[in-house]
């Protein structure tokens, strides 16, 4: 039985490192969404389609069904193959399901990365802050 585990943003696979050695299977892969630990492949294209690819690639090198869990991003990635490629799986979780009900509020900087120029404006003050000033934000 091999374990994938998909991380989300602005995570690392490194996030899995804990949890690990307390999973049962002798056969555990982190897999990390281009752009988001690991590098962005020439021609990959951004986009839901372009990422519903490349996990489908990365599972399908994968000789047999996987247990496959998903965190944030990740299991936004998660819940599509899951959709799509069923064949793949043998069972998945996602700790994303909440935003699929009307009633999902979201988080507060959330919000903000889904205002047009605001959230464009948001991402560019973090990507060019200096690690203290990223300290004292949070």
């Amino acid at each position: 039985m091999t374990i994938v585990l998909v991380h989300g943003n602005p995570e690392t696979s490194a996030i899995w490192n804990d949890l690990i050695p307390h999973l049962i299977s002798d056969d555990v892969r982190t897999i990390s969404p281009p752009g988001f630990g690991a590098p962005v492949p020439t021609g990959f294209e951004a986009t839901m389609d372009g990422y519903l690819e490349w996990i489908i690639e990365e599972i399908r090198q994968i000789d047999s069904p996987v247990d496959l869990v998903g965190h944030d991003w990740g299991g936004g990635h998660v819940v599509r193959l899951a959709c799509e490629r069923p064949d793949l799986i043998r069972s998945w979780a996602s700790d994303i399901m909440g935003v699929f009900t009307p009633e999902y509020v979201w988080h507060e900087r959330a919000k903000i990365w889904q205002t047009p120029g605001i959230g464009e404006d948001s991402v560019a003050a973090m990507i060019k802050a200096t690690p203290e000033e990223t300290t004292n934000r949070f």
